[in-house]
């Protein structure tokens, strides 16, 4: 139950592409702070592409995530469209409209599962340079 005036909040997922962001920005803001005061910047050398990689891996998990999330929703909106149909249409007509719409059920079923088998079985591999 959501209480009134009450901020919702922020999902995990930005919540991290966020903060990800905010620590990259600053390791780019104090290296400049550090070039331009002729201070000595080698490490930022590690910190730069450190921070910038996580970003970039927070961006990825988001992008995924908000990927998932619409192929859910398109199926479910698909199935209520296809509801829709066989309350519109009679008996007779809904043969040749369960024809048609279960050639796009299944490919829309084969990309969820398609999605959701990569998602469950892609290896993480942390790459050190």
């Amino acid at each position: 139950m959501r209480m009134e005036g009450k901020k919702p909040r922020t999902e995990f997922s930005k919540s991290l592409l966020n903060s990800t962001r905010v620590i990259f920005i600053v390791s780019l803001i104090a290296a400049g702070c550090f070039a331009w005061a002729g201070k000595d910047t080698t490490i930022f050398a590690y910190i730069i592409p450190a921070t910038g990689g996580t970003y970039g891996a927070a961006i990825i998990f988001y992008l995924n995530k908000a990927k998932m999330e619409n192929v859910f929703k398109g199926r479910v909106e698909f199935l209520k469209f296809k509801l829709d149909l066989m309350k519109k249409y009679p008996a007779e007509q809904q043969g040749d409209i369960e024809t048609e719409i279960s050639q796009v059920d299944g490919a829309l079923s084969e990309k969820v599962q398609s999605v959701t088998n990569d998602a469950i079985s892609e290896d993480i591999s942390i790459q050190n340079y």
